[in-house]
């Protein structure tokens, strides 16, 4: 199955004449829940659809844990989380203290395998624009 795009204008002001450029914007067809992950999983292997389900959910609580701790968790065949955290700039160092850098995001960093397979997703134009 494709992935769904539309196109949206977008206005360049980069250069000394504005100009409005046209750029495909992924689509999503929808989302997956935890639940439908669990049944697809139990699908394909001897694990029961509860089985599947509580380990996704532990998973979710081990890399909270995780990224709280300050590590960094592998997804295998999928890339890595880590978190981003920041602070407001500060002449001197010592006004960084620890009780003013906070945790930003949770970000992703793909593997090599999944930015090889991405070359070959497939897109749409999606039909109700």
């Amino acid at each position: 199955m494709a992935h769904f795009y539309v196109v949206r204008a977008k206005t360049d002001k980069t250069g000394p004449v504005e100009k409005k450029l046209f750029y495909g914007v992924p689509v999503s067809t929808g989302r997956v829940t935890t639940e439908k992950l669990a049944e697809v999983i139990a699908d394909r292997c001897s694990l029961t659809r509860g089985d599947v389900l509580a380990t996704v959910c532990e998973l979710s609580d081990v890399i909270r844990e995780c990224l709280k701790d300050g590590y960094s968790v592998e997804l295998k065949d999928m890339g890595d989380l880590y978190l981003s955290a920041a602070s407001e700039g500060y002449e001197d160092k010592k006004d960084c203290t620890p009780h003013r850098v906070k945790a930003k995001r949770v970000c992703f960093r793909m593997s090599p395998r999944l930015r090889k397979e991405m070359k070959y997703f497939k897109f749409e134009r999606y039909p109700f624009e």
